[in-house]
């Protein structure tokens, strides 16, 4: 993930791109691109859908390094609670 989070940091020049989508999707996209044009609004969708990628691939390894060390995690909190347990 770290290739495509230094890909999209980059600023480059444009480059055409052919790509084929059904025309009720073109129509929609001509009716909320107005002024910046279809290519900025798919521009601006593949964008926001690749920083969710690597939100997700982000998040999973988190969660795989959290419930790695989970169980010593939860002996160490255990053990504080125990310290600080009201005396009976």
């Amino acid at each position: 993930m770290l290739d495509l989070e230094r890909i999209l940091s980059r600023k480059e020049k444009k480059a055409n791109a052919s790509v084929s989508l059904s025309r009720e999707i073109i129509r929609a996209a001509d009716a909320v691109a107005g002024k910046a044009g279809r290519s900025a609004l798919v521009e601006r969708a593949i964008r926001r859908y690749l920083r969710t990628v690597i939100r997700r691939a982000r998040n999973q390894h988190d969660l795989q390094a959290i419930n790695a060390n989970a169980e010593q995690t939860n002996r160490e909190s255990d053990a504080l609670l125990d310290l600080q347990a009201w005396p009976q």
